[in-house]
């Protein structure tokens, strides 16, 4: 027999503890302070016995804990039409958490129209992880509702038309503070001086006179500020007088803050060009602050944004499509939040957003959000340091990541099924190179990178890239918690070395790598062919199709796997303690810890890993993890 003397100096009741069941610490470990409980331990003796308390103190039922979440449909649209004149349809199923949602992989919305006088132009829109546009056009006259139908949930939307309504034209230097309203027909260059503010208000449509090509429509130059107050019923749109004829850009140039919110902006291009595709920008900023929210900045002739010189940018809900690339910034600021970047489809350099280097003391954070189907790379950088978090990178001709220089943190990300037309033979998910004798850093963590494997390319999930022959250079991965599944998960191109590829508690499916806890087994995803990446488990996987927790016939080795000092963070009971590789490891959609016998009914008090008893491997958790906090 030994004892086992603990002196406890915690307050349950006002500190947090990480990788810990709550339910099950609360009555594992007393609420004591300044106690000292000694104990003699025999063989066999149950944890919950050393402390007094009864093995089967039941608190909670499993099912009580996991209830799935609802989705419904949103149709985002303006609230009233120009026959003949472009607008943007949006559709998204949104969670009961108000996100998107993403694990709907591709669904079809069907559009309807309830006034057989009123004709629509297109009747579907294909969603991206549970987000979709498309520009309409609706001929005929008089109001109507529009319908979009997903998967058996439908909503509905009323549409006025603004025949015969009042149009004002306005070109030049704006006067004082204006505000715009109703239908604005912008007939030449438009100047918002310094210290004056341009309101346009919920509703308003903004037709912007453009041209057949070049570099000559109409812009709007910002030195003041803008505020677009567009709402969630009534949003504002900027679109072309002639949809045959693409408008120039809005430009902010050294200018005041400005924020656009519920905002269309649609048909622009047709502006000087410039960066990685000679194209035109519709929104340029130079050194100014601009915050969007619930924007679709889509359709364009050009690229969506060139931004430069200090520049601070925000995107919030926005969705970004169908243009030549996404927006090209440098020395600027982002942060890039739940939003959508897709179908740039231009025949060449159509990245889904190009990073460049930043100034002293900037950030670029991107985070839960997709960037999908585009003709080139989802993320280009070049010597930017770069957070990508809770992205999902699929479909693109290229790579999924694309680093030259900088360093660049990918955390709880799907990187899948890029390099769909690659332009090299050897192709990769995520490549880094460096410049000539400098330093590229790569962190990866609960990532998911699988790559398409196109007959005829060999493909690589990581890659340490000399694309343009340097001499000298060093190129370092670190790796953790993830799963990389490739025909050659890792390669690296002299002069950069293997050893600077350090991947720990990462399942390198096919290939023995070493470091701490690897496998190189079978993650065994659900149904990777239609996008999920969830990993089969007896005990439970969350399947997104049905909302539901469902039990698999084999459990993935991917599950319990990861870095034991990881916190397991959201993992639902049964977690083992321990989180899972991958993606959705530390998440509330983890698959569960199966222990050979079906998860407990309920969840015993004590039990840490969920295997239905409470024992040592229990308290082996607890002191492993002793006194560590989060606040």
């Amino acid at each position: 027999m030994v004892f086992l003397c603990v002196h406890f100096r915690l307050s349950i009741v006002t500190r947090k503890i990480r990788l810990i069941n709550w339910l099950s610490l609360a009555v594992f470990l007393p609420a004591v302070v300044g106690a000292t409980v000694c104990r003699g331990i025999s063989a066999g003796t149950d944890v919950a016995e050393i402390f007094g308390m009864p093995k089967q103190n039941a608190t909670l039922t499993a099912a009580a804990s996991q209830l799935p979440p609802q989705i419904h449909v949103n149709l985002a649209v303006r609230d009233s039409y120009l026959a003949g004149i472009p607008v943007l349809v949006r559709i998204e199923v949104i969670r009961d958490d108000g996100r998107v949602e993403r694990e709907l992989w591709n669904a079809v919305a069907a559009l309807s129209v309830d006034n057989p006088s009123v004709i629509l132009s297109k009747n579907q829109i294909t969603l991206c992880n549970g987000l979709g546009s498309t520009l309409a056009v609706f001929t005929g006259s008089g109001d109507f509702k529009l319908t979009a139908k997903v998967n058996g949930m439908e909503d509905t939307r009323l549409l006025t038309d603004l025949a015969g309504e009042l149009v004002t034209s306005v070109s030049g230097t704006l006067a004082g503070d204006p505000v715009w309203s109703g239908i604005i027909h912008v007939t030449g260059d438009v100047v918002v001086p310094a210290s004056r503010t341009l309101t346009i208000q919920p509703g308003t449509l903004v037709l912007i006179d453009g041209v057949s090509s070049g570099s000559g429509g109409a812009d709007i130059d910002v030195l003041g500020t803008i505020k677009s107050l567009g709402t969630a019923a009534s949003p504002v749109t900027f679109t072309a007088s002639d949809p045959a004829k693409a408008w120039g850009e809005i430009h902010h140039e050294h200018a005041a803050a400005s924020a656009y919110q519920y905002t269309d902006i649609t048909l622009a291009g047709h502006s000087p060009g410039g960066g990685h595709t000679g194209t035109g920008p519709a929104l340029r900023s130079v050194g100014s602050k601009i915050v969007f929210d619930h924007v679709c900045l889509t359709d364009n002739a050009g690229k969506v944004m060139q931004a430069s010189s200090g520049s601070d940018l925000t995107f919030r809900n926005c969705h970004l499509a169908r243009s030549v690339m996404g927006p090209e910034i440098q020395g600027t600021a982002l942060v890039f939040e739940n939003t959508w970047i897709t179908e740039m489809l231009a025949p060449d350099d159509s990245d889904g957003i190009y990073i460049h280097d930043q100034l002293a003391g900037q950030t670029c954070l991107m985070k839960g959000g997709v960037v999908a189907n585009v003709n080139d790379d989802c993320v280009d950088t070049l010597g930017c340091k770069l957070t990508i978090e809770d992205q999902i990178l699929r479909d693109a001709k290229d790579k999924g990541v694309s680093i030259y220089g900088g360093e660049v943190n990918i955390n709880h990300c799907l990187v899948v099924g890029n390099n769909k037309a690659p332009e090299d033979p050897t192709v990769s998910t995520v490549a880094a190179k460096t410049f000539e004798s400098s330093t590229t850093v790569v962190n990866i963590d609960h990532t998911t990178i699988v790559t398409s494997k196109v007959p005829g390319h060999s493909d690589i999930g990581i890659q340490s890239h000399n694309k343009y022959g340097v001499k000298s250079g060093t190129v370092i991965y670190n790796v953790t918690n993830s799963i990389i599944d490739a025909t050659d998960p890792v390669n690296v191109q002299a002069p950069y070395l293997a050893s600077d590829v350090h991947i720990n508690y990462s399942d390198v499916f096919d290939e023995t790598w070493t470091g701490a806890g690897n496998i190189h087994a079978d993650p065994i995803f659900a149904d990777p062919n239609n996008g999920d990446y969830h990993v089969n488990s007896q005990a439970g996987r969350w399947e997104p199709g049905k909302q539901a927790w469902i039990m698999d016939n084999v459990t993935s080795p991917c599950i319990d796997a990861g870095d034991p000092m990881s916190p397991i963070g959201l993992e639902p009971f049964p977690n083992g303690g321990r989180v899972n590789m991958g993606a959705y490891g530390g998440t509330a959609e983890a698959s569960k810890s199966y222990f050979g016998e079906p998860p407990c009914e309920t969840i015993i008090a004590g039990d840490i890993n969920g295997d239905c008893k409470v024992d040592f491997s229990d308290f082996s958790i607890m002191t492993l993890h002793w006194l560590q906090a989060v606040e």
